[in-house]
């Protein structure tokens, strides 16, 4: 198991554990399912780090969505 950021859609913020290996998740919420996927990115000033993130989200995003929870 990981401890994970997830960034975007209704779990934004939320640290979760994801087990070993997965890639993807889901979420269903009152307004339908959200997938999420695992990236590792690099942010300026923290290092390598691990998010699951909304699939339909761009890389640009994820990044600027994640340094904010990391202030």
């Amino acid at each position: 198991m990981a401890i994970v950021l997830y960034v975007g859609g209704s779990k934004d913020g939320d640290k979760g554990l994801v087990p070993h290996g997965f890639s993807k998740s889901r979420a269903d919420t009152a307004a339908g399912p959200e997938i999420y996927t695992e990236r590792f990115m690099e942010l300026k000033g923290i290092g390598k780090i691990r998010v699951m993130a909304l699939e339909s989200m761009r890389d640009e995003s994820v990044m600027l969505r994640a340094a904010q929870h990391y202030r």
